[in-house]
């Protein structure tokens, strides 16, 4: 077939044996997270094959989706459809009153539903009150090859808080029934495609890093959320964009020696930890690690934040602290896979394996009622698991130092 004229996007690699393979290239200006209309390109990358013909009506076909997306068509949608069925969802209560980082990790989840392909169509052109439990579980399979069996996860439990209000409001939305109820999925904590705990190893290998690299606040936060378990948002103090909460660890409540006043945003409410305890007499510091660190930065106002850009001497910006991260993390040697959340996770992980099994005094994963007395009793539990954790330390530590030894 001489001469032929290839659709846009579609490039000729030549192959080992000396023949020709097709592949249609999404171009870089349209990869994620640019968007058209509220979504992300719903066409990657994709080999066509080595039969010119085939290539070239499955080229069509990709550049047909491809301009749907760039031009608008996608955004329409059929009134009782699932796209309009989760544009519905999106403008209840329900849905705005959520935090910013949810409602974004839902508007995620909700694009990448409407965009799989069934037999025909895309999933989001299904009507909605005809999805039944074969549906249902075709869409989970398609999500976990697609995406990950994290996001696949996360994905139904958003199906199931959809359907749920629908069923409510069946007047409305023609639904009758939830097809994703009783899936037996087991829950995932969010959107994403997970993420490891990491180990007080690398925790210390990235702070040393960090401050080779004359980036203190970095090892400062990474304590931050090591040792006192902090949220990743409230160690930087970033911005909320909803302007709901504060965030931020402050110089004003921090006593060295005596506490830390740590923001847990989901709450608003600003829990002390206790940094020291008194034992069979004796002075038990039990976050010396996450001191030393404090120490290594020059104190400022008692409103300031304590990890502050050394660039700009302002707060960190998302995509910066994100930048600075890999670079740490590759000069420590560190694995591609380590994210600053990995850090909280390490430091939930080391809690656990000390034994203490409800973290939540420090962790904040739960909301904490502002009375004097429920914070008194906190306080007592945080000295309890601090110093559970300080023991398992000890006996780490020494395991590992024992180890080196006897290589020796």
């Amino acid at each position: 077939m001489p001469n032929v004229r290839l659709p846009s996007y579609v490039q000729i690699h030549r192959r080992a044996d000396g023949g020709k393979a097709y592949y249609w290239v999404r171009p870089k200006w349209a990869s994620p997270p640019t968007e058209r209309h509220g979504k992300t390109c719903p066409v990657s990358s994709s080999p066509l094959g080595t039969d010119v013909a085939k290539a070239i009506t499955h080229a069509e076909a990709l550049n047909k989706a491809f301009k749907e997306w760039r031009e608008g068509a996608l955004s329409k949608v059929v009134p009782g459809s699932v796209a309009w069925l989760f544009g519905w969802y999106r403008k209840m209560e329900r849905f705005t009153a959520l935090r910013h980082n949810t409602r974004a990790g839902y508007q995620m989840c909700m694009n990448q539903i409407e965009d799989i392909a069934m037999k025909s169509g895309t999933f989001g052109q299904r009507k909605a009150s005809a999805i039944d439990a074969t549906a249902a579980d075709t869409l989970y399979k398609k999500l976990r090859e697609k995406h990950g069996e994290r996001q696949g996860s996360y994905a139904m439990q958003v199906c199931r808080l959809v359907w749920n209000q629908a069923a409510r409001h069946g007047k409305a939305t023609g639904v009758k029934e939830n097809p994703f109820a009783g899936m037996g999925i087991k829950s995932s904590s969010g959107a994403g495609r997970g993420n490891r705990a990491a180990t007080r190893a690398e925790y210390d290998a990235y702070r040393a890093a960090a401050r080779e690299m004359g980036k203190q606040s970095m090892a400062t936060a990474a304590a931050i959320c090591f040792e006192a378990c902090q949220r990743v948002y409230d160690a930087f103090g970033f911005e909320d964009p909803d302007g709901r909460v504060s965030r931020g660890v402050r110089w004003g409540g921090y006593v060295p020696g005596e506490r830390i006043g740590l923001i847990q945003s989901k709450t608003g409410n600003v829990v002390d930890i206790p940094l020291v305890d008194t034992i069979d007499g004796e002075r038990l510091d039990l976050y010396p690690e996450l001191e030393a660190e404090i120490r290594r930065i020059d104190r400022r106002d008692a409103a300031d934040l304590i990890i502050l850009d050394e660039r700009t001497g302002q707060a960190y910006t998302k995509d910066y602290m994100n930048k600075l991260h890999r670079r740490i993390r590759d000069k420590a040697g560190l694995p591609g896979d380590l994210k600053f959340t990995s850090f909280r996770h390490g430091g939930i992980t080391e809690i656990g394996d000390s034994g203490t099994d409800d973290v939540r005094a420090v962790s904040g994963h739960t909301t904490l009622e502002v009375t004097r007395i429920y914070n008194k009793a906190n306080q007592e539990k945080a000295k309890r698991i601090a110093a559970r954790r300080r023991e398992h330390i000890t006996i780490v530590t020494a395991g590992a130092a024992a180890s080196i030894e006897g290589e020796d």
